[in-house]
């Protein structure tokens, strides 16, 4: 009797432990999607509302469609982790994400770039380039938040490192 009543009171915190760990793998993967869906979101705008479709050198215009792919497959690959919990997923969805804001921040260099230094609007089509003005607070804006996705990245990166590493020290 009291080694089933002890078993059982093992059970419980390991069942509890895997529930945690599952609503944490669920937050992780929507994180991602929800990360990715904004880049998008901006993406699109950039293209159809701002008129970057017209303005932007087609360049640009690339770079810009080779993100909005790799936010679309990080959008995908992170849902499928978020629904099946496959590690598979989850390793693709990780590598997405980085991928996703390294991209981005390059982009973003390029944009402000584009507007400072002796580079004034070097992304802009020759016939944009005399009327392409953009409010300073939105060049800071968008180098502040690349520069917290890279530092993400890198801290993401280094936990995973860490954790791959304190795994092989415990076996």
């Amino acid at each position: 009797m009291l080694s089933s009543c002890s078993a059982l009171c093992m059970c419980e915190p390991i069942e509890e432990i895997k529930k945690n760990k599952m609503n944490k793998q669920k937050l992780y993967s929507l994180a991602l999607v929800l990360g990715a869906a904004i880049l998008l979101f901006r993406t699109i705008r950039l293209l159809t509302l701002e008129n970057g479709w017209i303005t932007l050198a087609n360049w640009v215009i690339v770079l810009t469609f080779i993100e909005m792919a790799i936010d679309i497959l990080c959008i995908i690959f992170s849902s499928h982790w978020l629904f099946k919990n496959s590690d598979n997923s989850k390793s693709i969805a990780l590598h997405l994400g980085a991928y996703a804001a390294i991209f981005h921040a390059f982009r973003v260099l390029i944009f402000v770039l584009g507007r400072t230094g002796p580079w004034i609007n070097f992304d802009v089509k020759p016939e944009f380039r005399s009327m392409h003005n953009v409010d300073m607070f939105w060049i800071y804006f968008a180098a502040t938040l690349s520069i917290l996705g890279i530092l993400g990245v890198i801290i993401i990166w280094l936990y995973i490192e860490r954790k791959k590493i304190n795994g092989k020290a415990n076996r």
